[in-house]
C-alpha cells in the first residue's frame, strides 16, 4: 500500500510501512443506508384531448364530445358537450342548437346556446339566437342578436325603481289619448 503525498509537482507515493493496518470504524461510525421512499404517484384526472375540425371540416348532425373542441369547419344540427370547452373558430359557420359547459365563439353562430358555465363572444363573433350562461362576456366587436337569460343561483330580488324617479311625481298633467 502507498500514501499519497500532497505535492504540487506530482510527486510519486510513498510506501507504508508493513505492519501499518488501516483503522476499523466502529459500529456507530458506518453509515447506515436508507433508500428513500418512492414517492406516492398522485392519482390527477388526465386532461382531456383537444379535438379540432379544420376549417375545411362540414359536418351535418348531432356532434357530441368531452374535452376542448376546436370548431373551424361548417356544423348544422346539434352540439352537447359534457365538459370541457367548445370553441368555435373566426372561419367557423355554425348552424345548431350548443350545450355545453363553457363556449367560445370567434364564428357565427345561428341557433341557441346553453353555457352552464362561461359564454364569450370574442373578436368579430356573430350570434344570432338566445343565450342562457352563467357568466356571458361579449367583446366591443362582437355582434349579439337575441335574449339572454342568467343561469347561476343568485336571488336577488328584482328592485323597484318606480319610487326613485321623484321629479316625474306629482301633479304633473298628462295627456290623454285622442285628446
Amino acid at each position: 500500500m502507498f500514501s499519497k503525498k500532497n505535492d504540487a509537482f506530482g510527486s510519486k507515493p510513498t510506501p507504508l510501512p508493513k505492519d501499518y493496518a488501516a483503522p476499523i470504524p466502529s459500529r456507530e461510525e458506518i453509515p447506515v443506508y436508507t433508500p428513500a421512499p418512492e414517492p406516492t404517484p398522485s392519482i390527477q384526472p388526465m386532461k382531456p384531448e383537444t379535438t379540432v375540425l379544420s376549417a375545411e371540416t362540414e359536418f351535418k348532425g348531432d356532434l357530441g364530445f368531452s374535452g376542448d373542441l376546436h370548431l373551424n369547419g361548417r356544423l348544422e344540427g346539434s352540439v352537447r358537450a359534457e365538459d370541457g370547452t367548445l370553441t368555435v373558430g373566426e372561419d367557423a359557420l355554425v348552424k345548431a342548437e350548443i350545450h355545453g359547459q363553457d363556449v367560445v365563439v370567434y364564428g357565427k353562430v345561428q341557433g341557441n346556446i346553453t353555457a352552464t358555465g362561461r359564454l364569450e363572444l370574442r373578436g368579430q363573433a356573430q350570434v344570432y339566437g338566445d343565450v342562457r350562461a352563467a357568466k356571458f362576456l361579449i367583446e366591443e366587436n362582437a355582434l349579439f342578436t337575441g335574449r339572454s337569460e342568467y343561469l347561476g343561483e343568485r336571488t336577488d330580488e328584482k328592485p323597484d325603481f318606480s319610487r326613485l324617479f321623484t321629479k316625474l311625481k306629482g301633479d304633473a298633467k298628462t295627456p290623454k289619448a285622442g285628446a
